[in-house]
């Protein structure tokens, strides 16, 4: 009874220290969000005051639809998901036809060459800036997205492939000769048997590409040269004035920017996770 007694403390013991630590730690990585949400409504006065205005007074809650007027910011919206939705298309498409290459098809220096792809992500991105940037150039390419959509088609998410390998990995073999066994080719394997099994893994991809576009800077800066068809990476960095800024403005630019992801990875966590994880699928038993 009392040896029974004391793992039971020492599990309680466990759990609160294990909570109380990523209570702590919540509040570290969220203080940033909310440091930024509650300079959205205040004065540009109280956002540079010092000592510190932590509570604004009042709120100033047309700070939004301000700064929502002052730039094209739903323009700059809707080019962002346009540059995520071709680009995860291109990604979910190659990836997962590379990714089933390598995983269920038996050829000649396949983990050879899986190795030489794996080990391009040590490459900087800004170690092939110039030369691609030259390449588009010369082929009429820059001024739009093209120069970041035609790559994704073509397999270029290392990252995607790596993911989507693995998980196809973890799926018996014996699905795929059953398969062949009654006359299914490669293809037919691979998009109704495969891609059924790998949802998690295919919307963690998703996921991925679209925070990825969403938060990419240095791509549009690189290759679009029209505020037209600026994403909202580019279009925030309009609302900085050249020898003054309003701030709560742009905290409220980017409080508005950043919220759709907010909501995105919390109506996704559970997928989200479960992609991470590369659980076991198949057949039982």
């Amino acid at each position: 009874m009392r040896t029974s007694r004391v793992n039971r403390l020492r599990l309680v013991a466990g759990g609160t220290t294990r909570h109380a630590v990523l209570i702590v730690v919540s509040v570290l990585l969220g203080f940033p969000l909310l440091w930024m949400v509650l300079t959205s409504l205040k004065t540009n006065s109280q956002a540079l005051a010092v000592p510190v205005v932590w509570w604004p007074h009042p709120f100033l809650w047309q700070n939004y639809p301000q700064v929502l007027s002052a730039v094209p910011f739903y323009r700059f919206f809707l080019n962002t998901l346009l540059y995520a939705a071709v680009t995860i298309v291109g990604v979910c498409l190659s990836s997962s036809l590379v990714a089933y290459g390598f995983s269920r098809i038996r050829w000649r220096g396949r983990d050879f060459l899986f190795q030489v792809m794996v080990s391009t992500l040590l490459i900087p991105f800004f170690a092939t800036l110039v030369p691609l940037f030259v390449m588009y150039k010369r082929f009429h390419m820059v001024g739009w997205y093209l120069p970041l959509m035609i790559p994704t088609f073509l397999g270029s998410s290392v990252f995607s492939t790596f993911l989507l390998r693995q998980f196809f990995m973890t799926v018996p073999e014996a699905l795929s000769d059953a398969a062949r066994v009654d006359g299914a080719n490669e293809f037919y394997i691979y998009s109704r048997i495969m891609l059924p099994l790998a949802k998690p893994a295919m919307a963690t991809v998703v996921l991925f590409q679209f925070i990825y576009c969403w938060n990419d800077y240095i791509g549009p800066l690189v290759y679009i040269n029209n505020q037209v068809w600026y994403p909202l990476s580019l279009g925030l960095y309009l609302i900085l004035g050249t020898y003054t800024t309003n701030w709560p403005w742009v905290m409220a630019a980017a409080t508005a920017a950043t919220a759709p992801i907010i909501v995105l990875f919390f109506l996704t966590q559970r997928t989200f996770i479960q992609g991470i994880a590369i659980q076991g699928t198949g057949v039982k038993g």
